[in-house]
């Protein structure tokens, strides 16, 4: 059976945020998607460029970073640090974890190498390895259904055998069309953290929220 829970969250002096916040430029030839407000004043704005799909990520109006994913939520490339981290795929690697696989199965698994362009590891390669696994439970956020998951990502600088992981509670839409990462708990090379990220509103197009650099929620601290 499947278990259906409602998250809400209050959002107070909405008007007020979303007169102050000032909306994200899209890059050429794209367009937002989705504005996803999350905890600790986090909002991803999800952009589509073609078959890719960029989640740039905004703290106080100050973009954190940004992810591209491919067709099926592969990772391909991730920036941060005001462009002191950048690392993208290999050029032919092979897609890591499928997120209609997991859908479809409960489990997706793959692993894929990334290069390191900028930074002290400029030239680095690093081997990703991927597991999706996605439950029955039923989510819904803002009026969508969301199947939630978890995804776990390991990796190791092939120089030196250095790790850090990555395990995030994750959340899909059923088509596949909209990947959500939440709560994270971080190993960064022996150091680690948890990141505060669970989703509490998604703004659509025309939506209060949609486009902006500053989450309508979390940022009372």
């Amino acid at each position: 059976m499947r278990k259906t829970v409602v998250l809400a969250a209050a959002l107070s002096m909405v008007a007020g945020l979303t007169s102050a916040s000032e909306t994200m430029p899209v890059p050429e030839n794209c367009e937002v998607k989705a504005s996803v407000h999350r905890d600790s004043c986090i909002v991803s704005n999800y952009v589509q460029c073609g078959d890719l799909t960029e989640v740039h990520s905004f703290l106080r109006g100050e973009l954190t970073d940004t992810h591209i994913f491919g067709p099926d939520w592969d990772l391909v490339a991730y920036m941060a640090d005001g462009g002191r981290t950048d690392v993208r795929v290999v050029e032919g690697s092979a897609p890591e974890a499928s997120l209609s696989s997991a859908l479809a199965t409960g489990e997706s698994l793959g692993e894929r190498d990334l290069t390191f362009s900028t930074g002290v590891l400029k030239g680095n390669v690093l081997h990703m390895e991927s597991t999706l696994l996605m439950s029955k439970e039923e989510i819904v956020i803002s009026g969508q259904t969301f199947v939630t998951g978890t995804l776990s990502r390991k990796m190791t600088v092939k120089k030196n055998g250095v790790t850090s992981q990555y395990d995030f509670t994750v959340y899909a839409t059923p088509d596949a069309s909209l990947l959500i990462e939440g709560v994270a708990e971080v190993d960064q090379f022996g150091s680690k953290n948890r990141l505060e990220w669970t989703p509490r509103k998604i703004a659509l197009p025309g939506e209060i929220g949609f486009g902006v650099t500053t989450s309508l929620v979390g940022c009372d601290g």
